[in-house]
């Protein structure tokens, strides 16, 4: 009897652990689907705003306001142009994360921290394509942290955000860095369970 009910304990436990799994990566991807669709709202307002600008422009050209033309083009589309290609840069070397989840998981919130006004820098220099972790965990551990680093970078006067990866013979090490205000808390204690400067009830995520 104990056999069979170790047994079932067992099968149950694994079951769980698998559900947890399911339920995790479920809640991962919601969040990624989210992130796209807020990404396609921005070009749907991207392609509204382009066609204000080049209604603008057209209205210099008719007008044969090259002074105007000239202002306009040096104060609103080079400042816009600059913007675009840094955010494209930003994000250029993220190809090199081959892993599906990965890739979603920290583009996802890079692209949050920056919606935030977050500075966000980013250095995989070379293909990860193998990672010595079970995928579910590591976009748990990435999200938790990249989570925290916002949260952490947005009470600073220059948030900042850096991601870097770097690949080796028989590892990947993940880097994230962040902008802080001290709050004394030391990191023994920053991994024990509801240790938080956020308030009670919270601190649960840095120690799982």
């Amino acid at each position: 009897i104990n056999t069979i009910l170790i047994v079932h304990i067992t099968k149950a436990n694994v079951s769980h652990m698998e559900l947890k799994k399911k339920l995790t990566t479920l809640h991962d991807l919601q969040e990624y689907t989210a992130q796209i669709e807020t990404m396609y709202s921005s070009l749907r307002s991207f392609k509204h705003d382009y066609s204000n600008l080049m209604l603008t422009i057209s209205g210099y050209i008719e007008t044969d306001d090259m002074k105007g033309l000239r202002s306009y083009f040096e104060n609103h589309i080079m400042p816009l142009s600059k913007k675009i290609i840094a955010d494209n840069a930003r994000f250029d070397q993220l190809m090199n994360l081959k892993n599906t989840e990965t890739k979603s998981i920290v583009s996802s919130k890079l692209l949050n921290a920056m919606e935030a006004n977050i500075s966000v820098h980013v250095e995989v220099l070379e293909e990860i394509d193998i990672i010595p972790i079970d995928t579910v965990d590591l976009t748990r551990i990435l999200g938790i942290f990249l989570d925290n680093a916002m949260e952490a970078a947005i009470e600073t006067e220059q948030p900042t955000i850096r991601f870097v990866a770097i690949r080796s013979k028989e590892s990947c090490t993940f880097v994230i860095m962040n902008t802080f205000s001290d709050k004394k808390l030391t990191l023994p204690l920053l991994k024990q369970a509801h240790i938080s400067t956020k308030g009670s009830n919270r601190g649960i995520g840095l120690s799982n």
